[in-house]
């Protein structure tokens, strides 16, 4: 015989303390978001990543290849399997730098410009979505303390998991 498990009546306990968790809450609808922002760019023929890339070079210009990897905190190789298929795409392009030939100057082109907007305008209808249940005072309060929690950690980096380089163990 089985015997039937009955919820509590009164909310306090830890399973309501762990719905209630800011770490947690945070971590569950950085799911959700990421899920439905992937989706998105996903349309888009992009990855996040990508797509933060194709946004640099539109707001900063041309860019060494280096220096976007270093901006971005990705590793070489990395950079590389994500600019390959943009490349192709013709959303971008590599140049060697004339003064020094050692360095590939990466660049957005007019239909990769073209391409980030219409994938921007995407991401916004999305984040709208995702945010329909916050007035603009709350999403304003929200986009403040993610920042500064943002800022908060990259000042701590001394936590290994927030290394780029030992995420996997986390």
């Amino acid at each position: 015989m089985t015997k039937e498990v009955t919820p509590p009546t009164t909310y306090g306990g830890v399973l309501q303390e762990c719905r209630s968790s800011p770490g947690l809450l945070l971590a569950l609808l950085g799911q959700v978001a990421m899920r439905r922002l992937r989706d998105t760019h996903t349309a888009y023929n992009l990855k996040p990543r990508q797509f933060e890339l194709l946004g640099l070079l539109r707001d900063y210009g041309a860019v060494g290849q280096r220096e976007l990897g270093e901006t971005m905190d990705v590793d070489p190789s990395i950079l590389v399997t994500l600019l390959n298929p943009l490349e192709a795409d013709g959303f971008l392009s590599r140049e060697r730098d004339p003064v020094d030939r050692r360095r590939h100057v990466v660049k957005l082109s007019a239909a990769g410009q073209r391409h980030f907007e219409s994938a921007m305008r995407a991401q916004r209808e999305a984040e709208d979505a995702l945010f329909r249940g916050l007035d603009d005072d709350q999403r304003q309060q929200l986009s403040a303390v993610l920042v500064a929690l943002r800022e908060s950690l990259a000042r701590g980096e001394e936590d290994a998991c927030l290394a780029p380089e030992t995420t996997e163990d986390c």
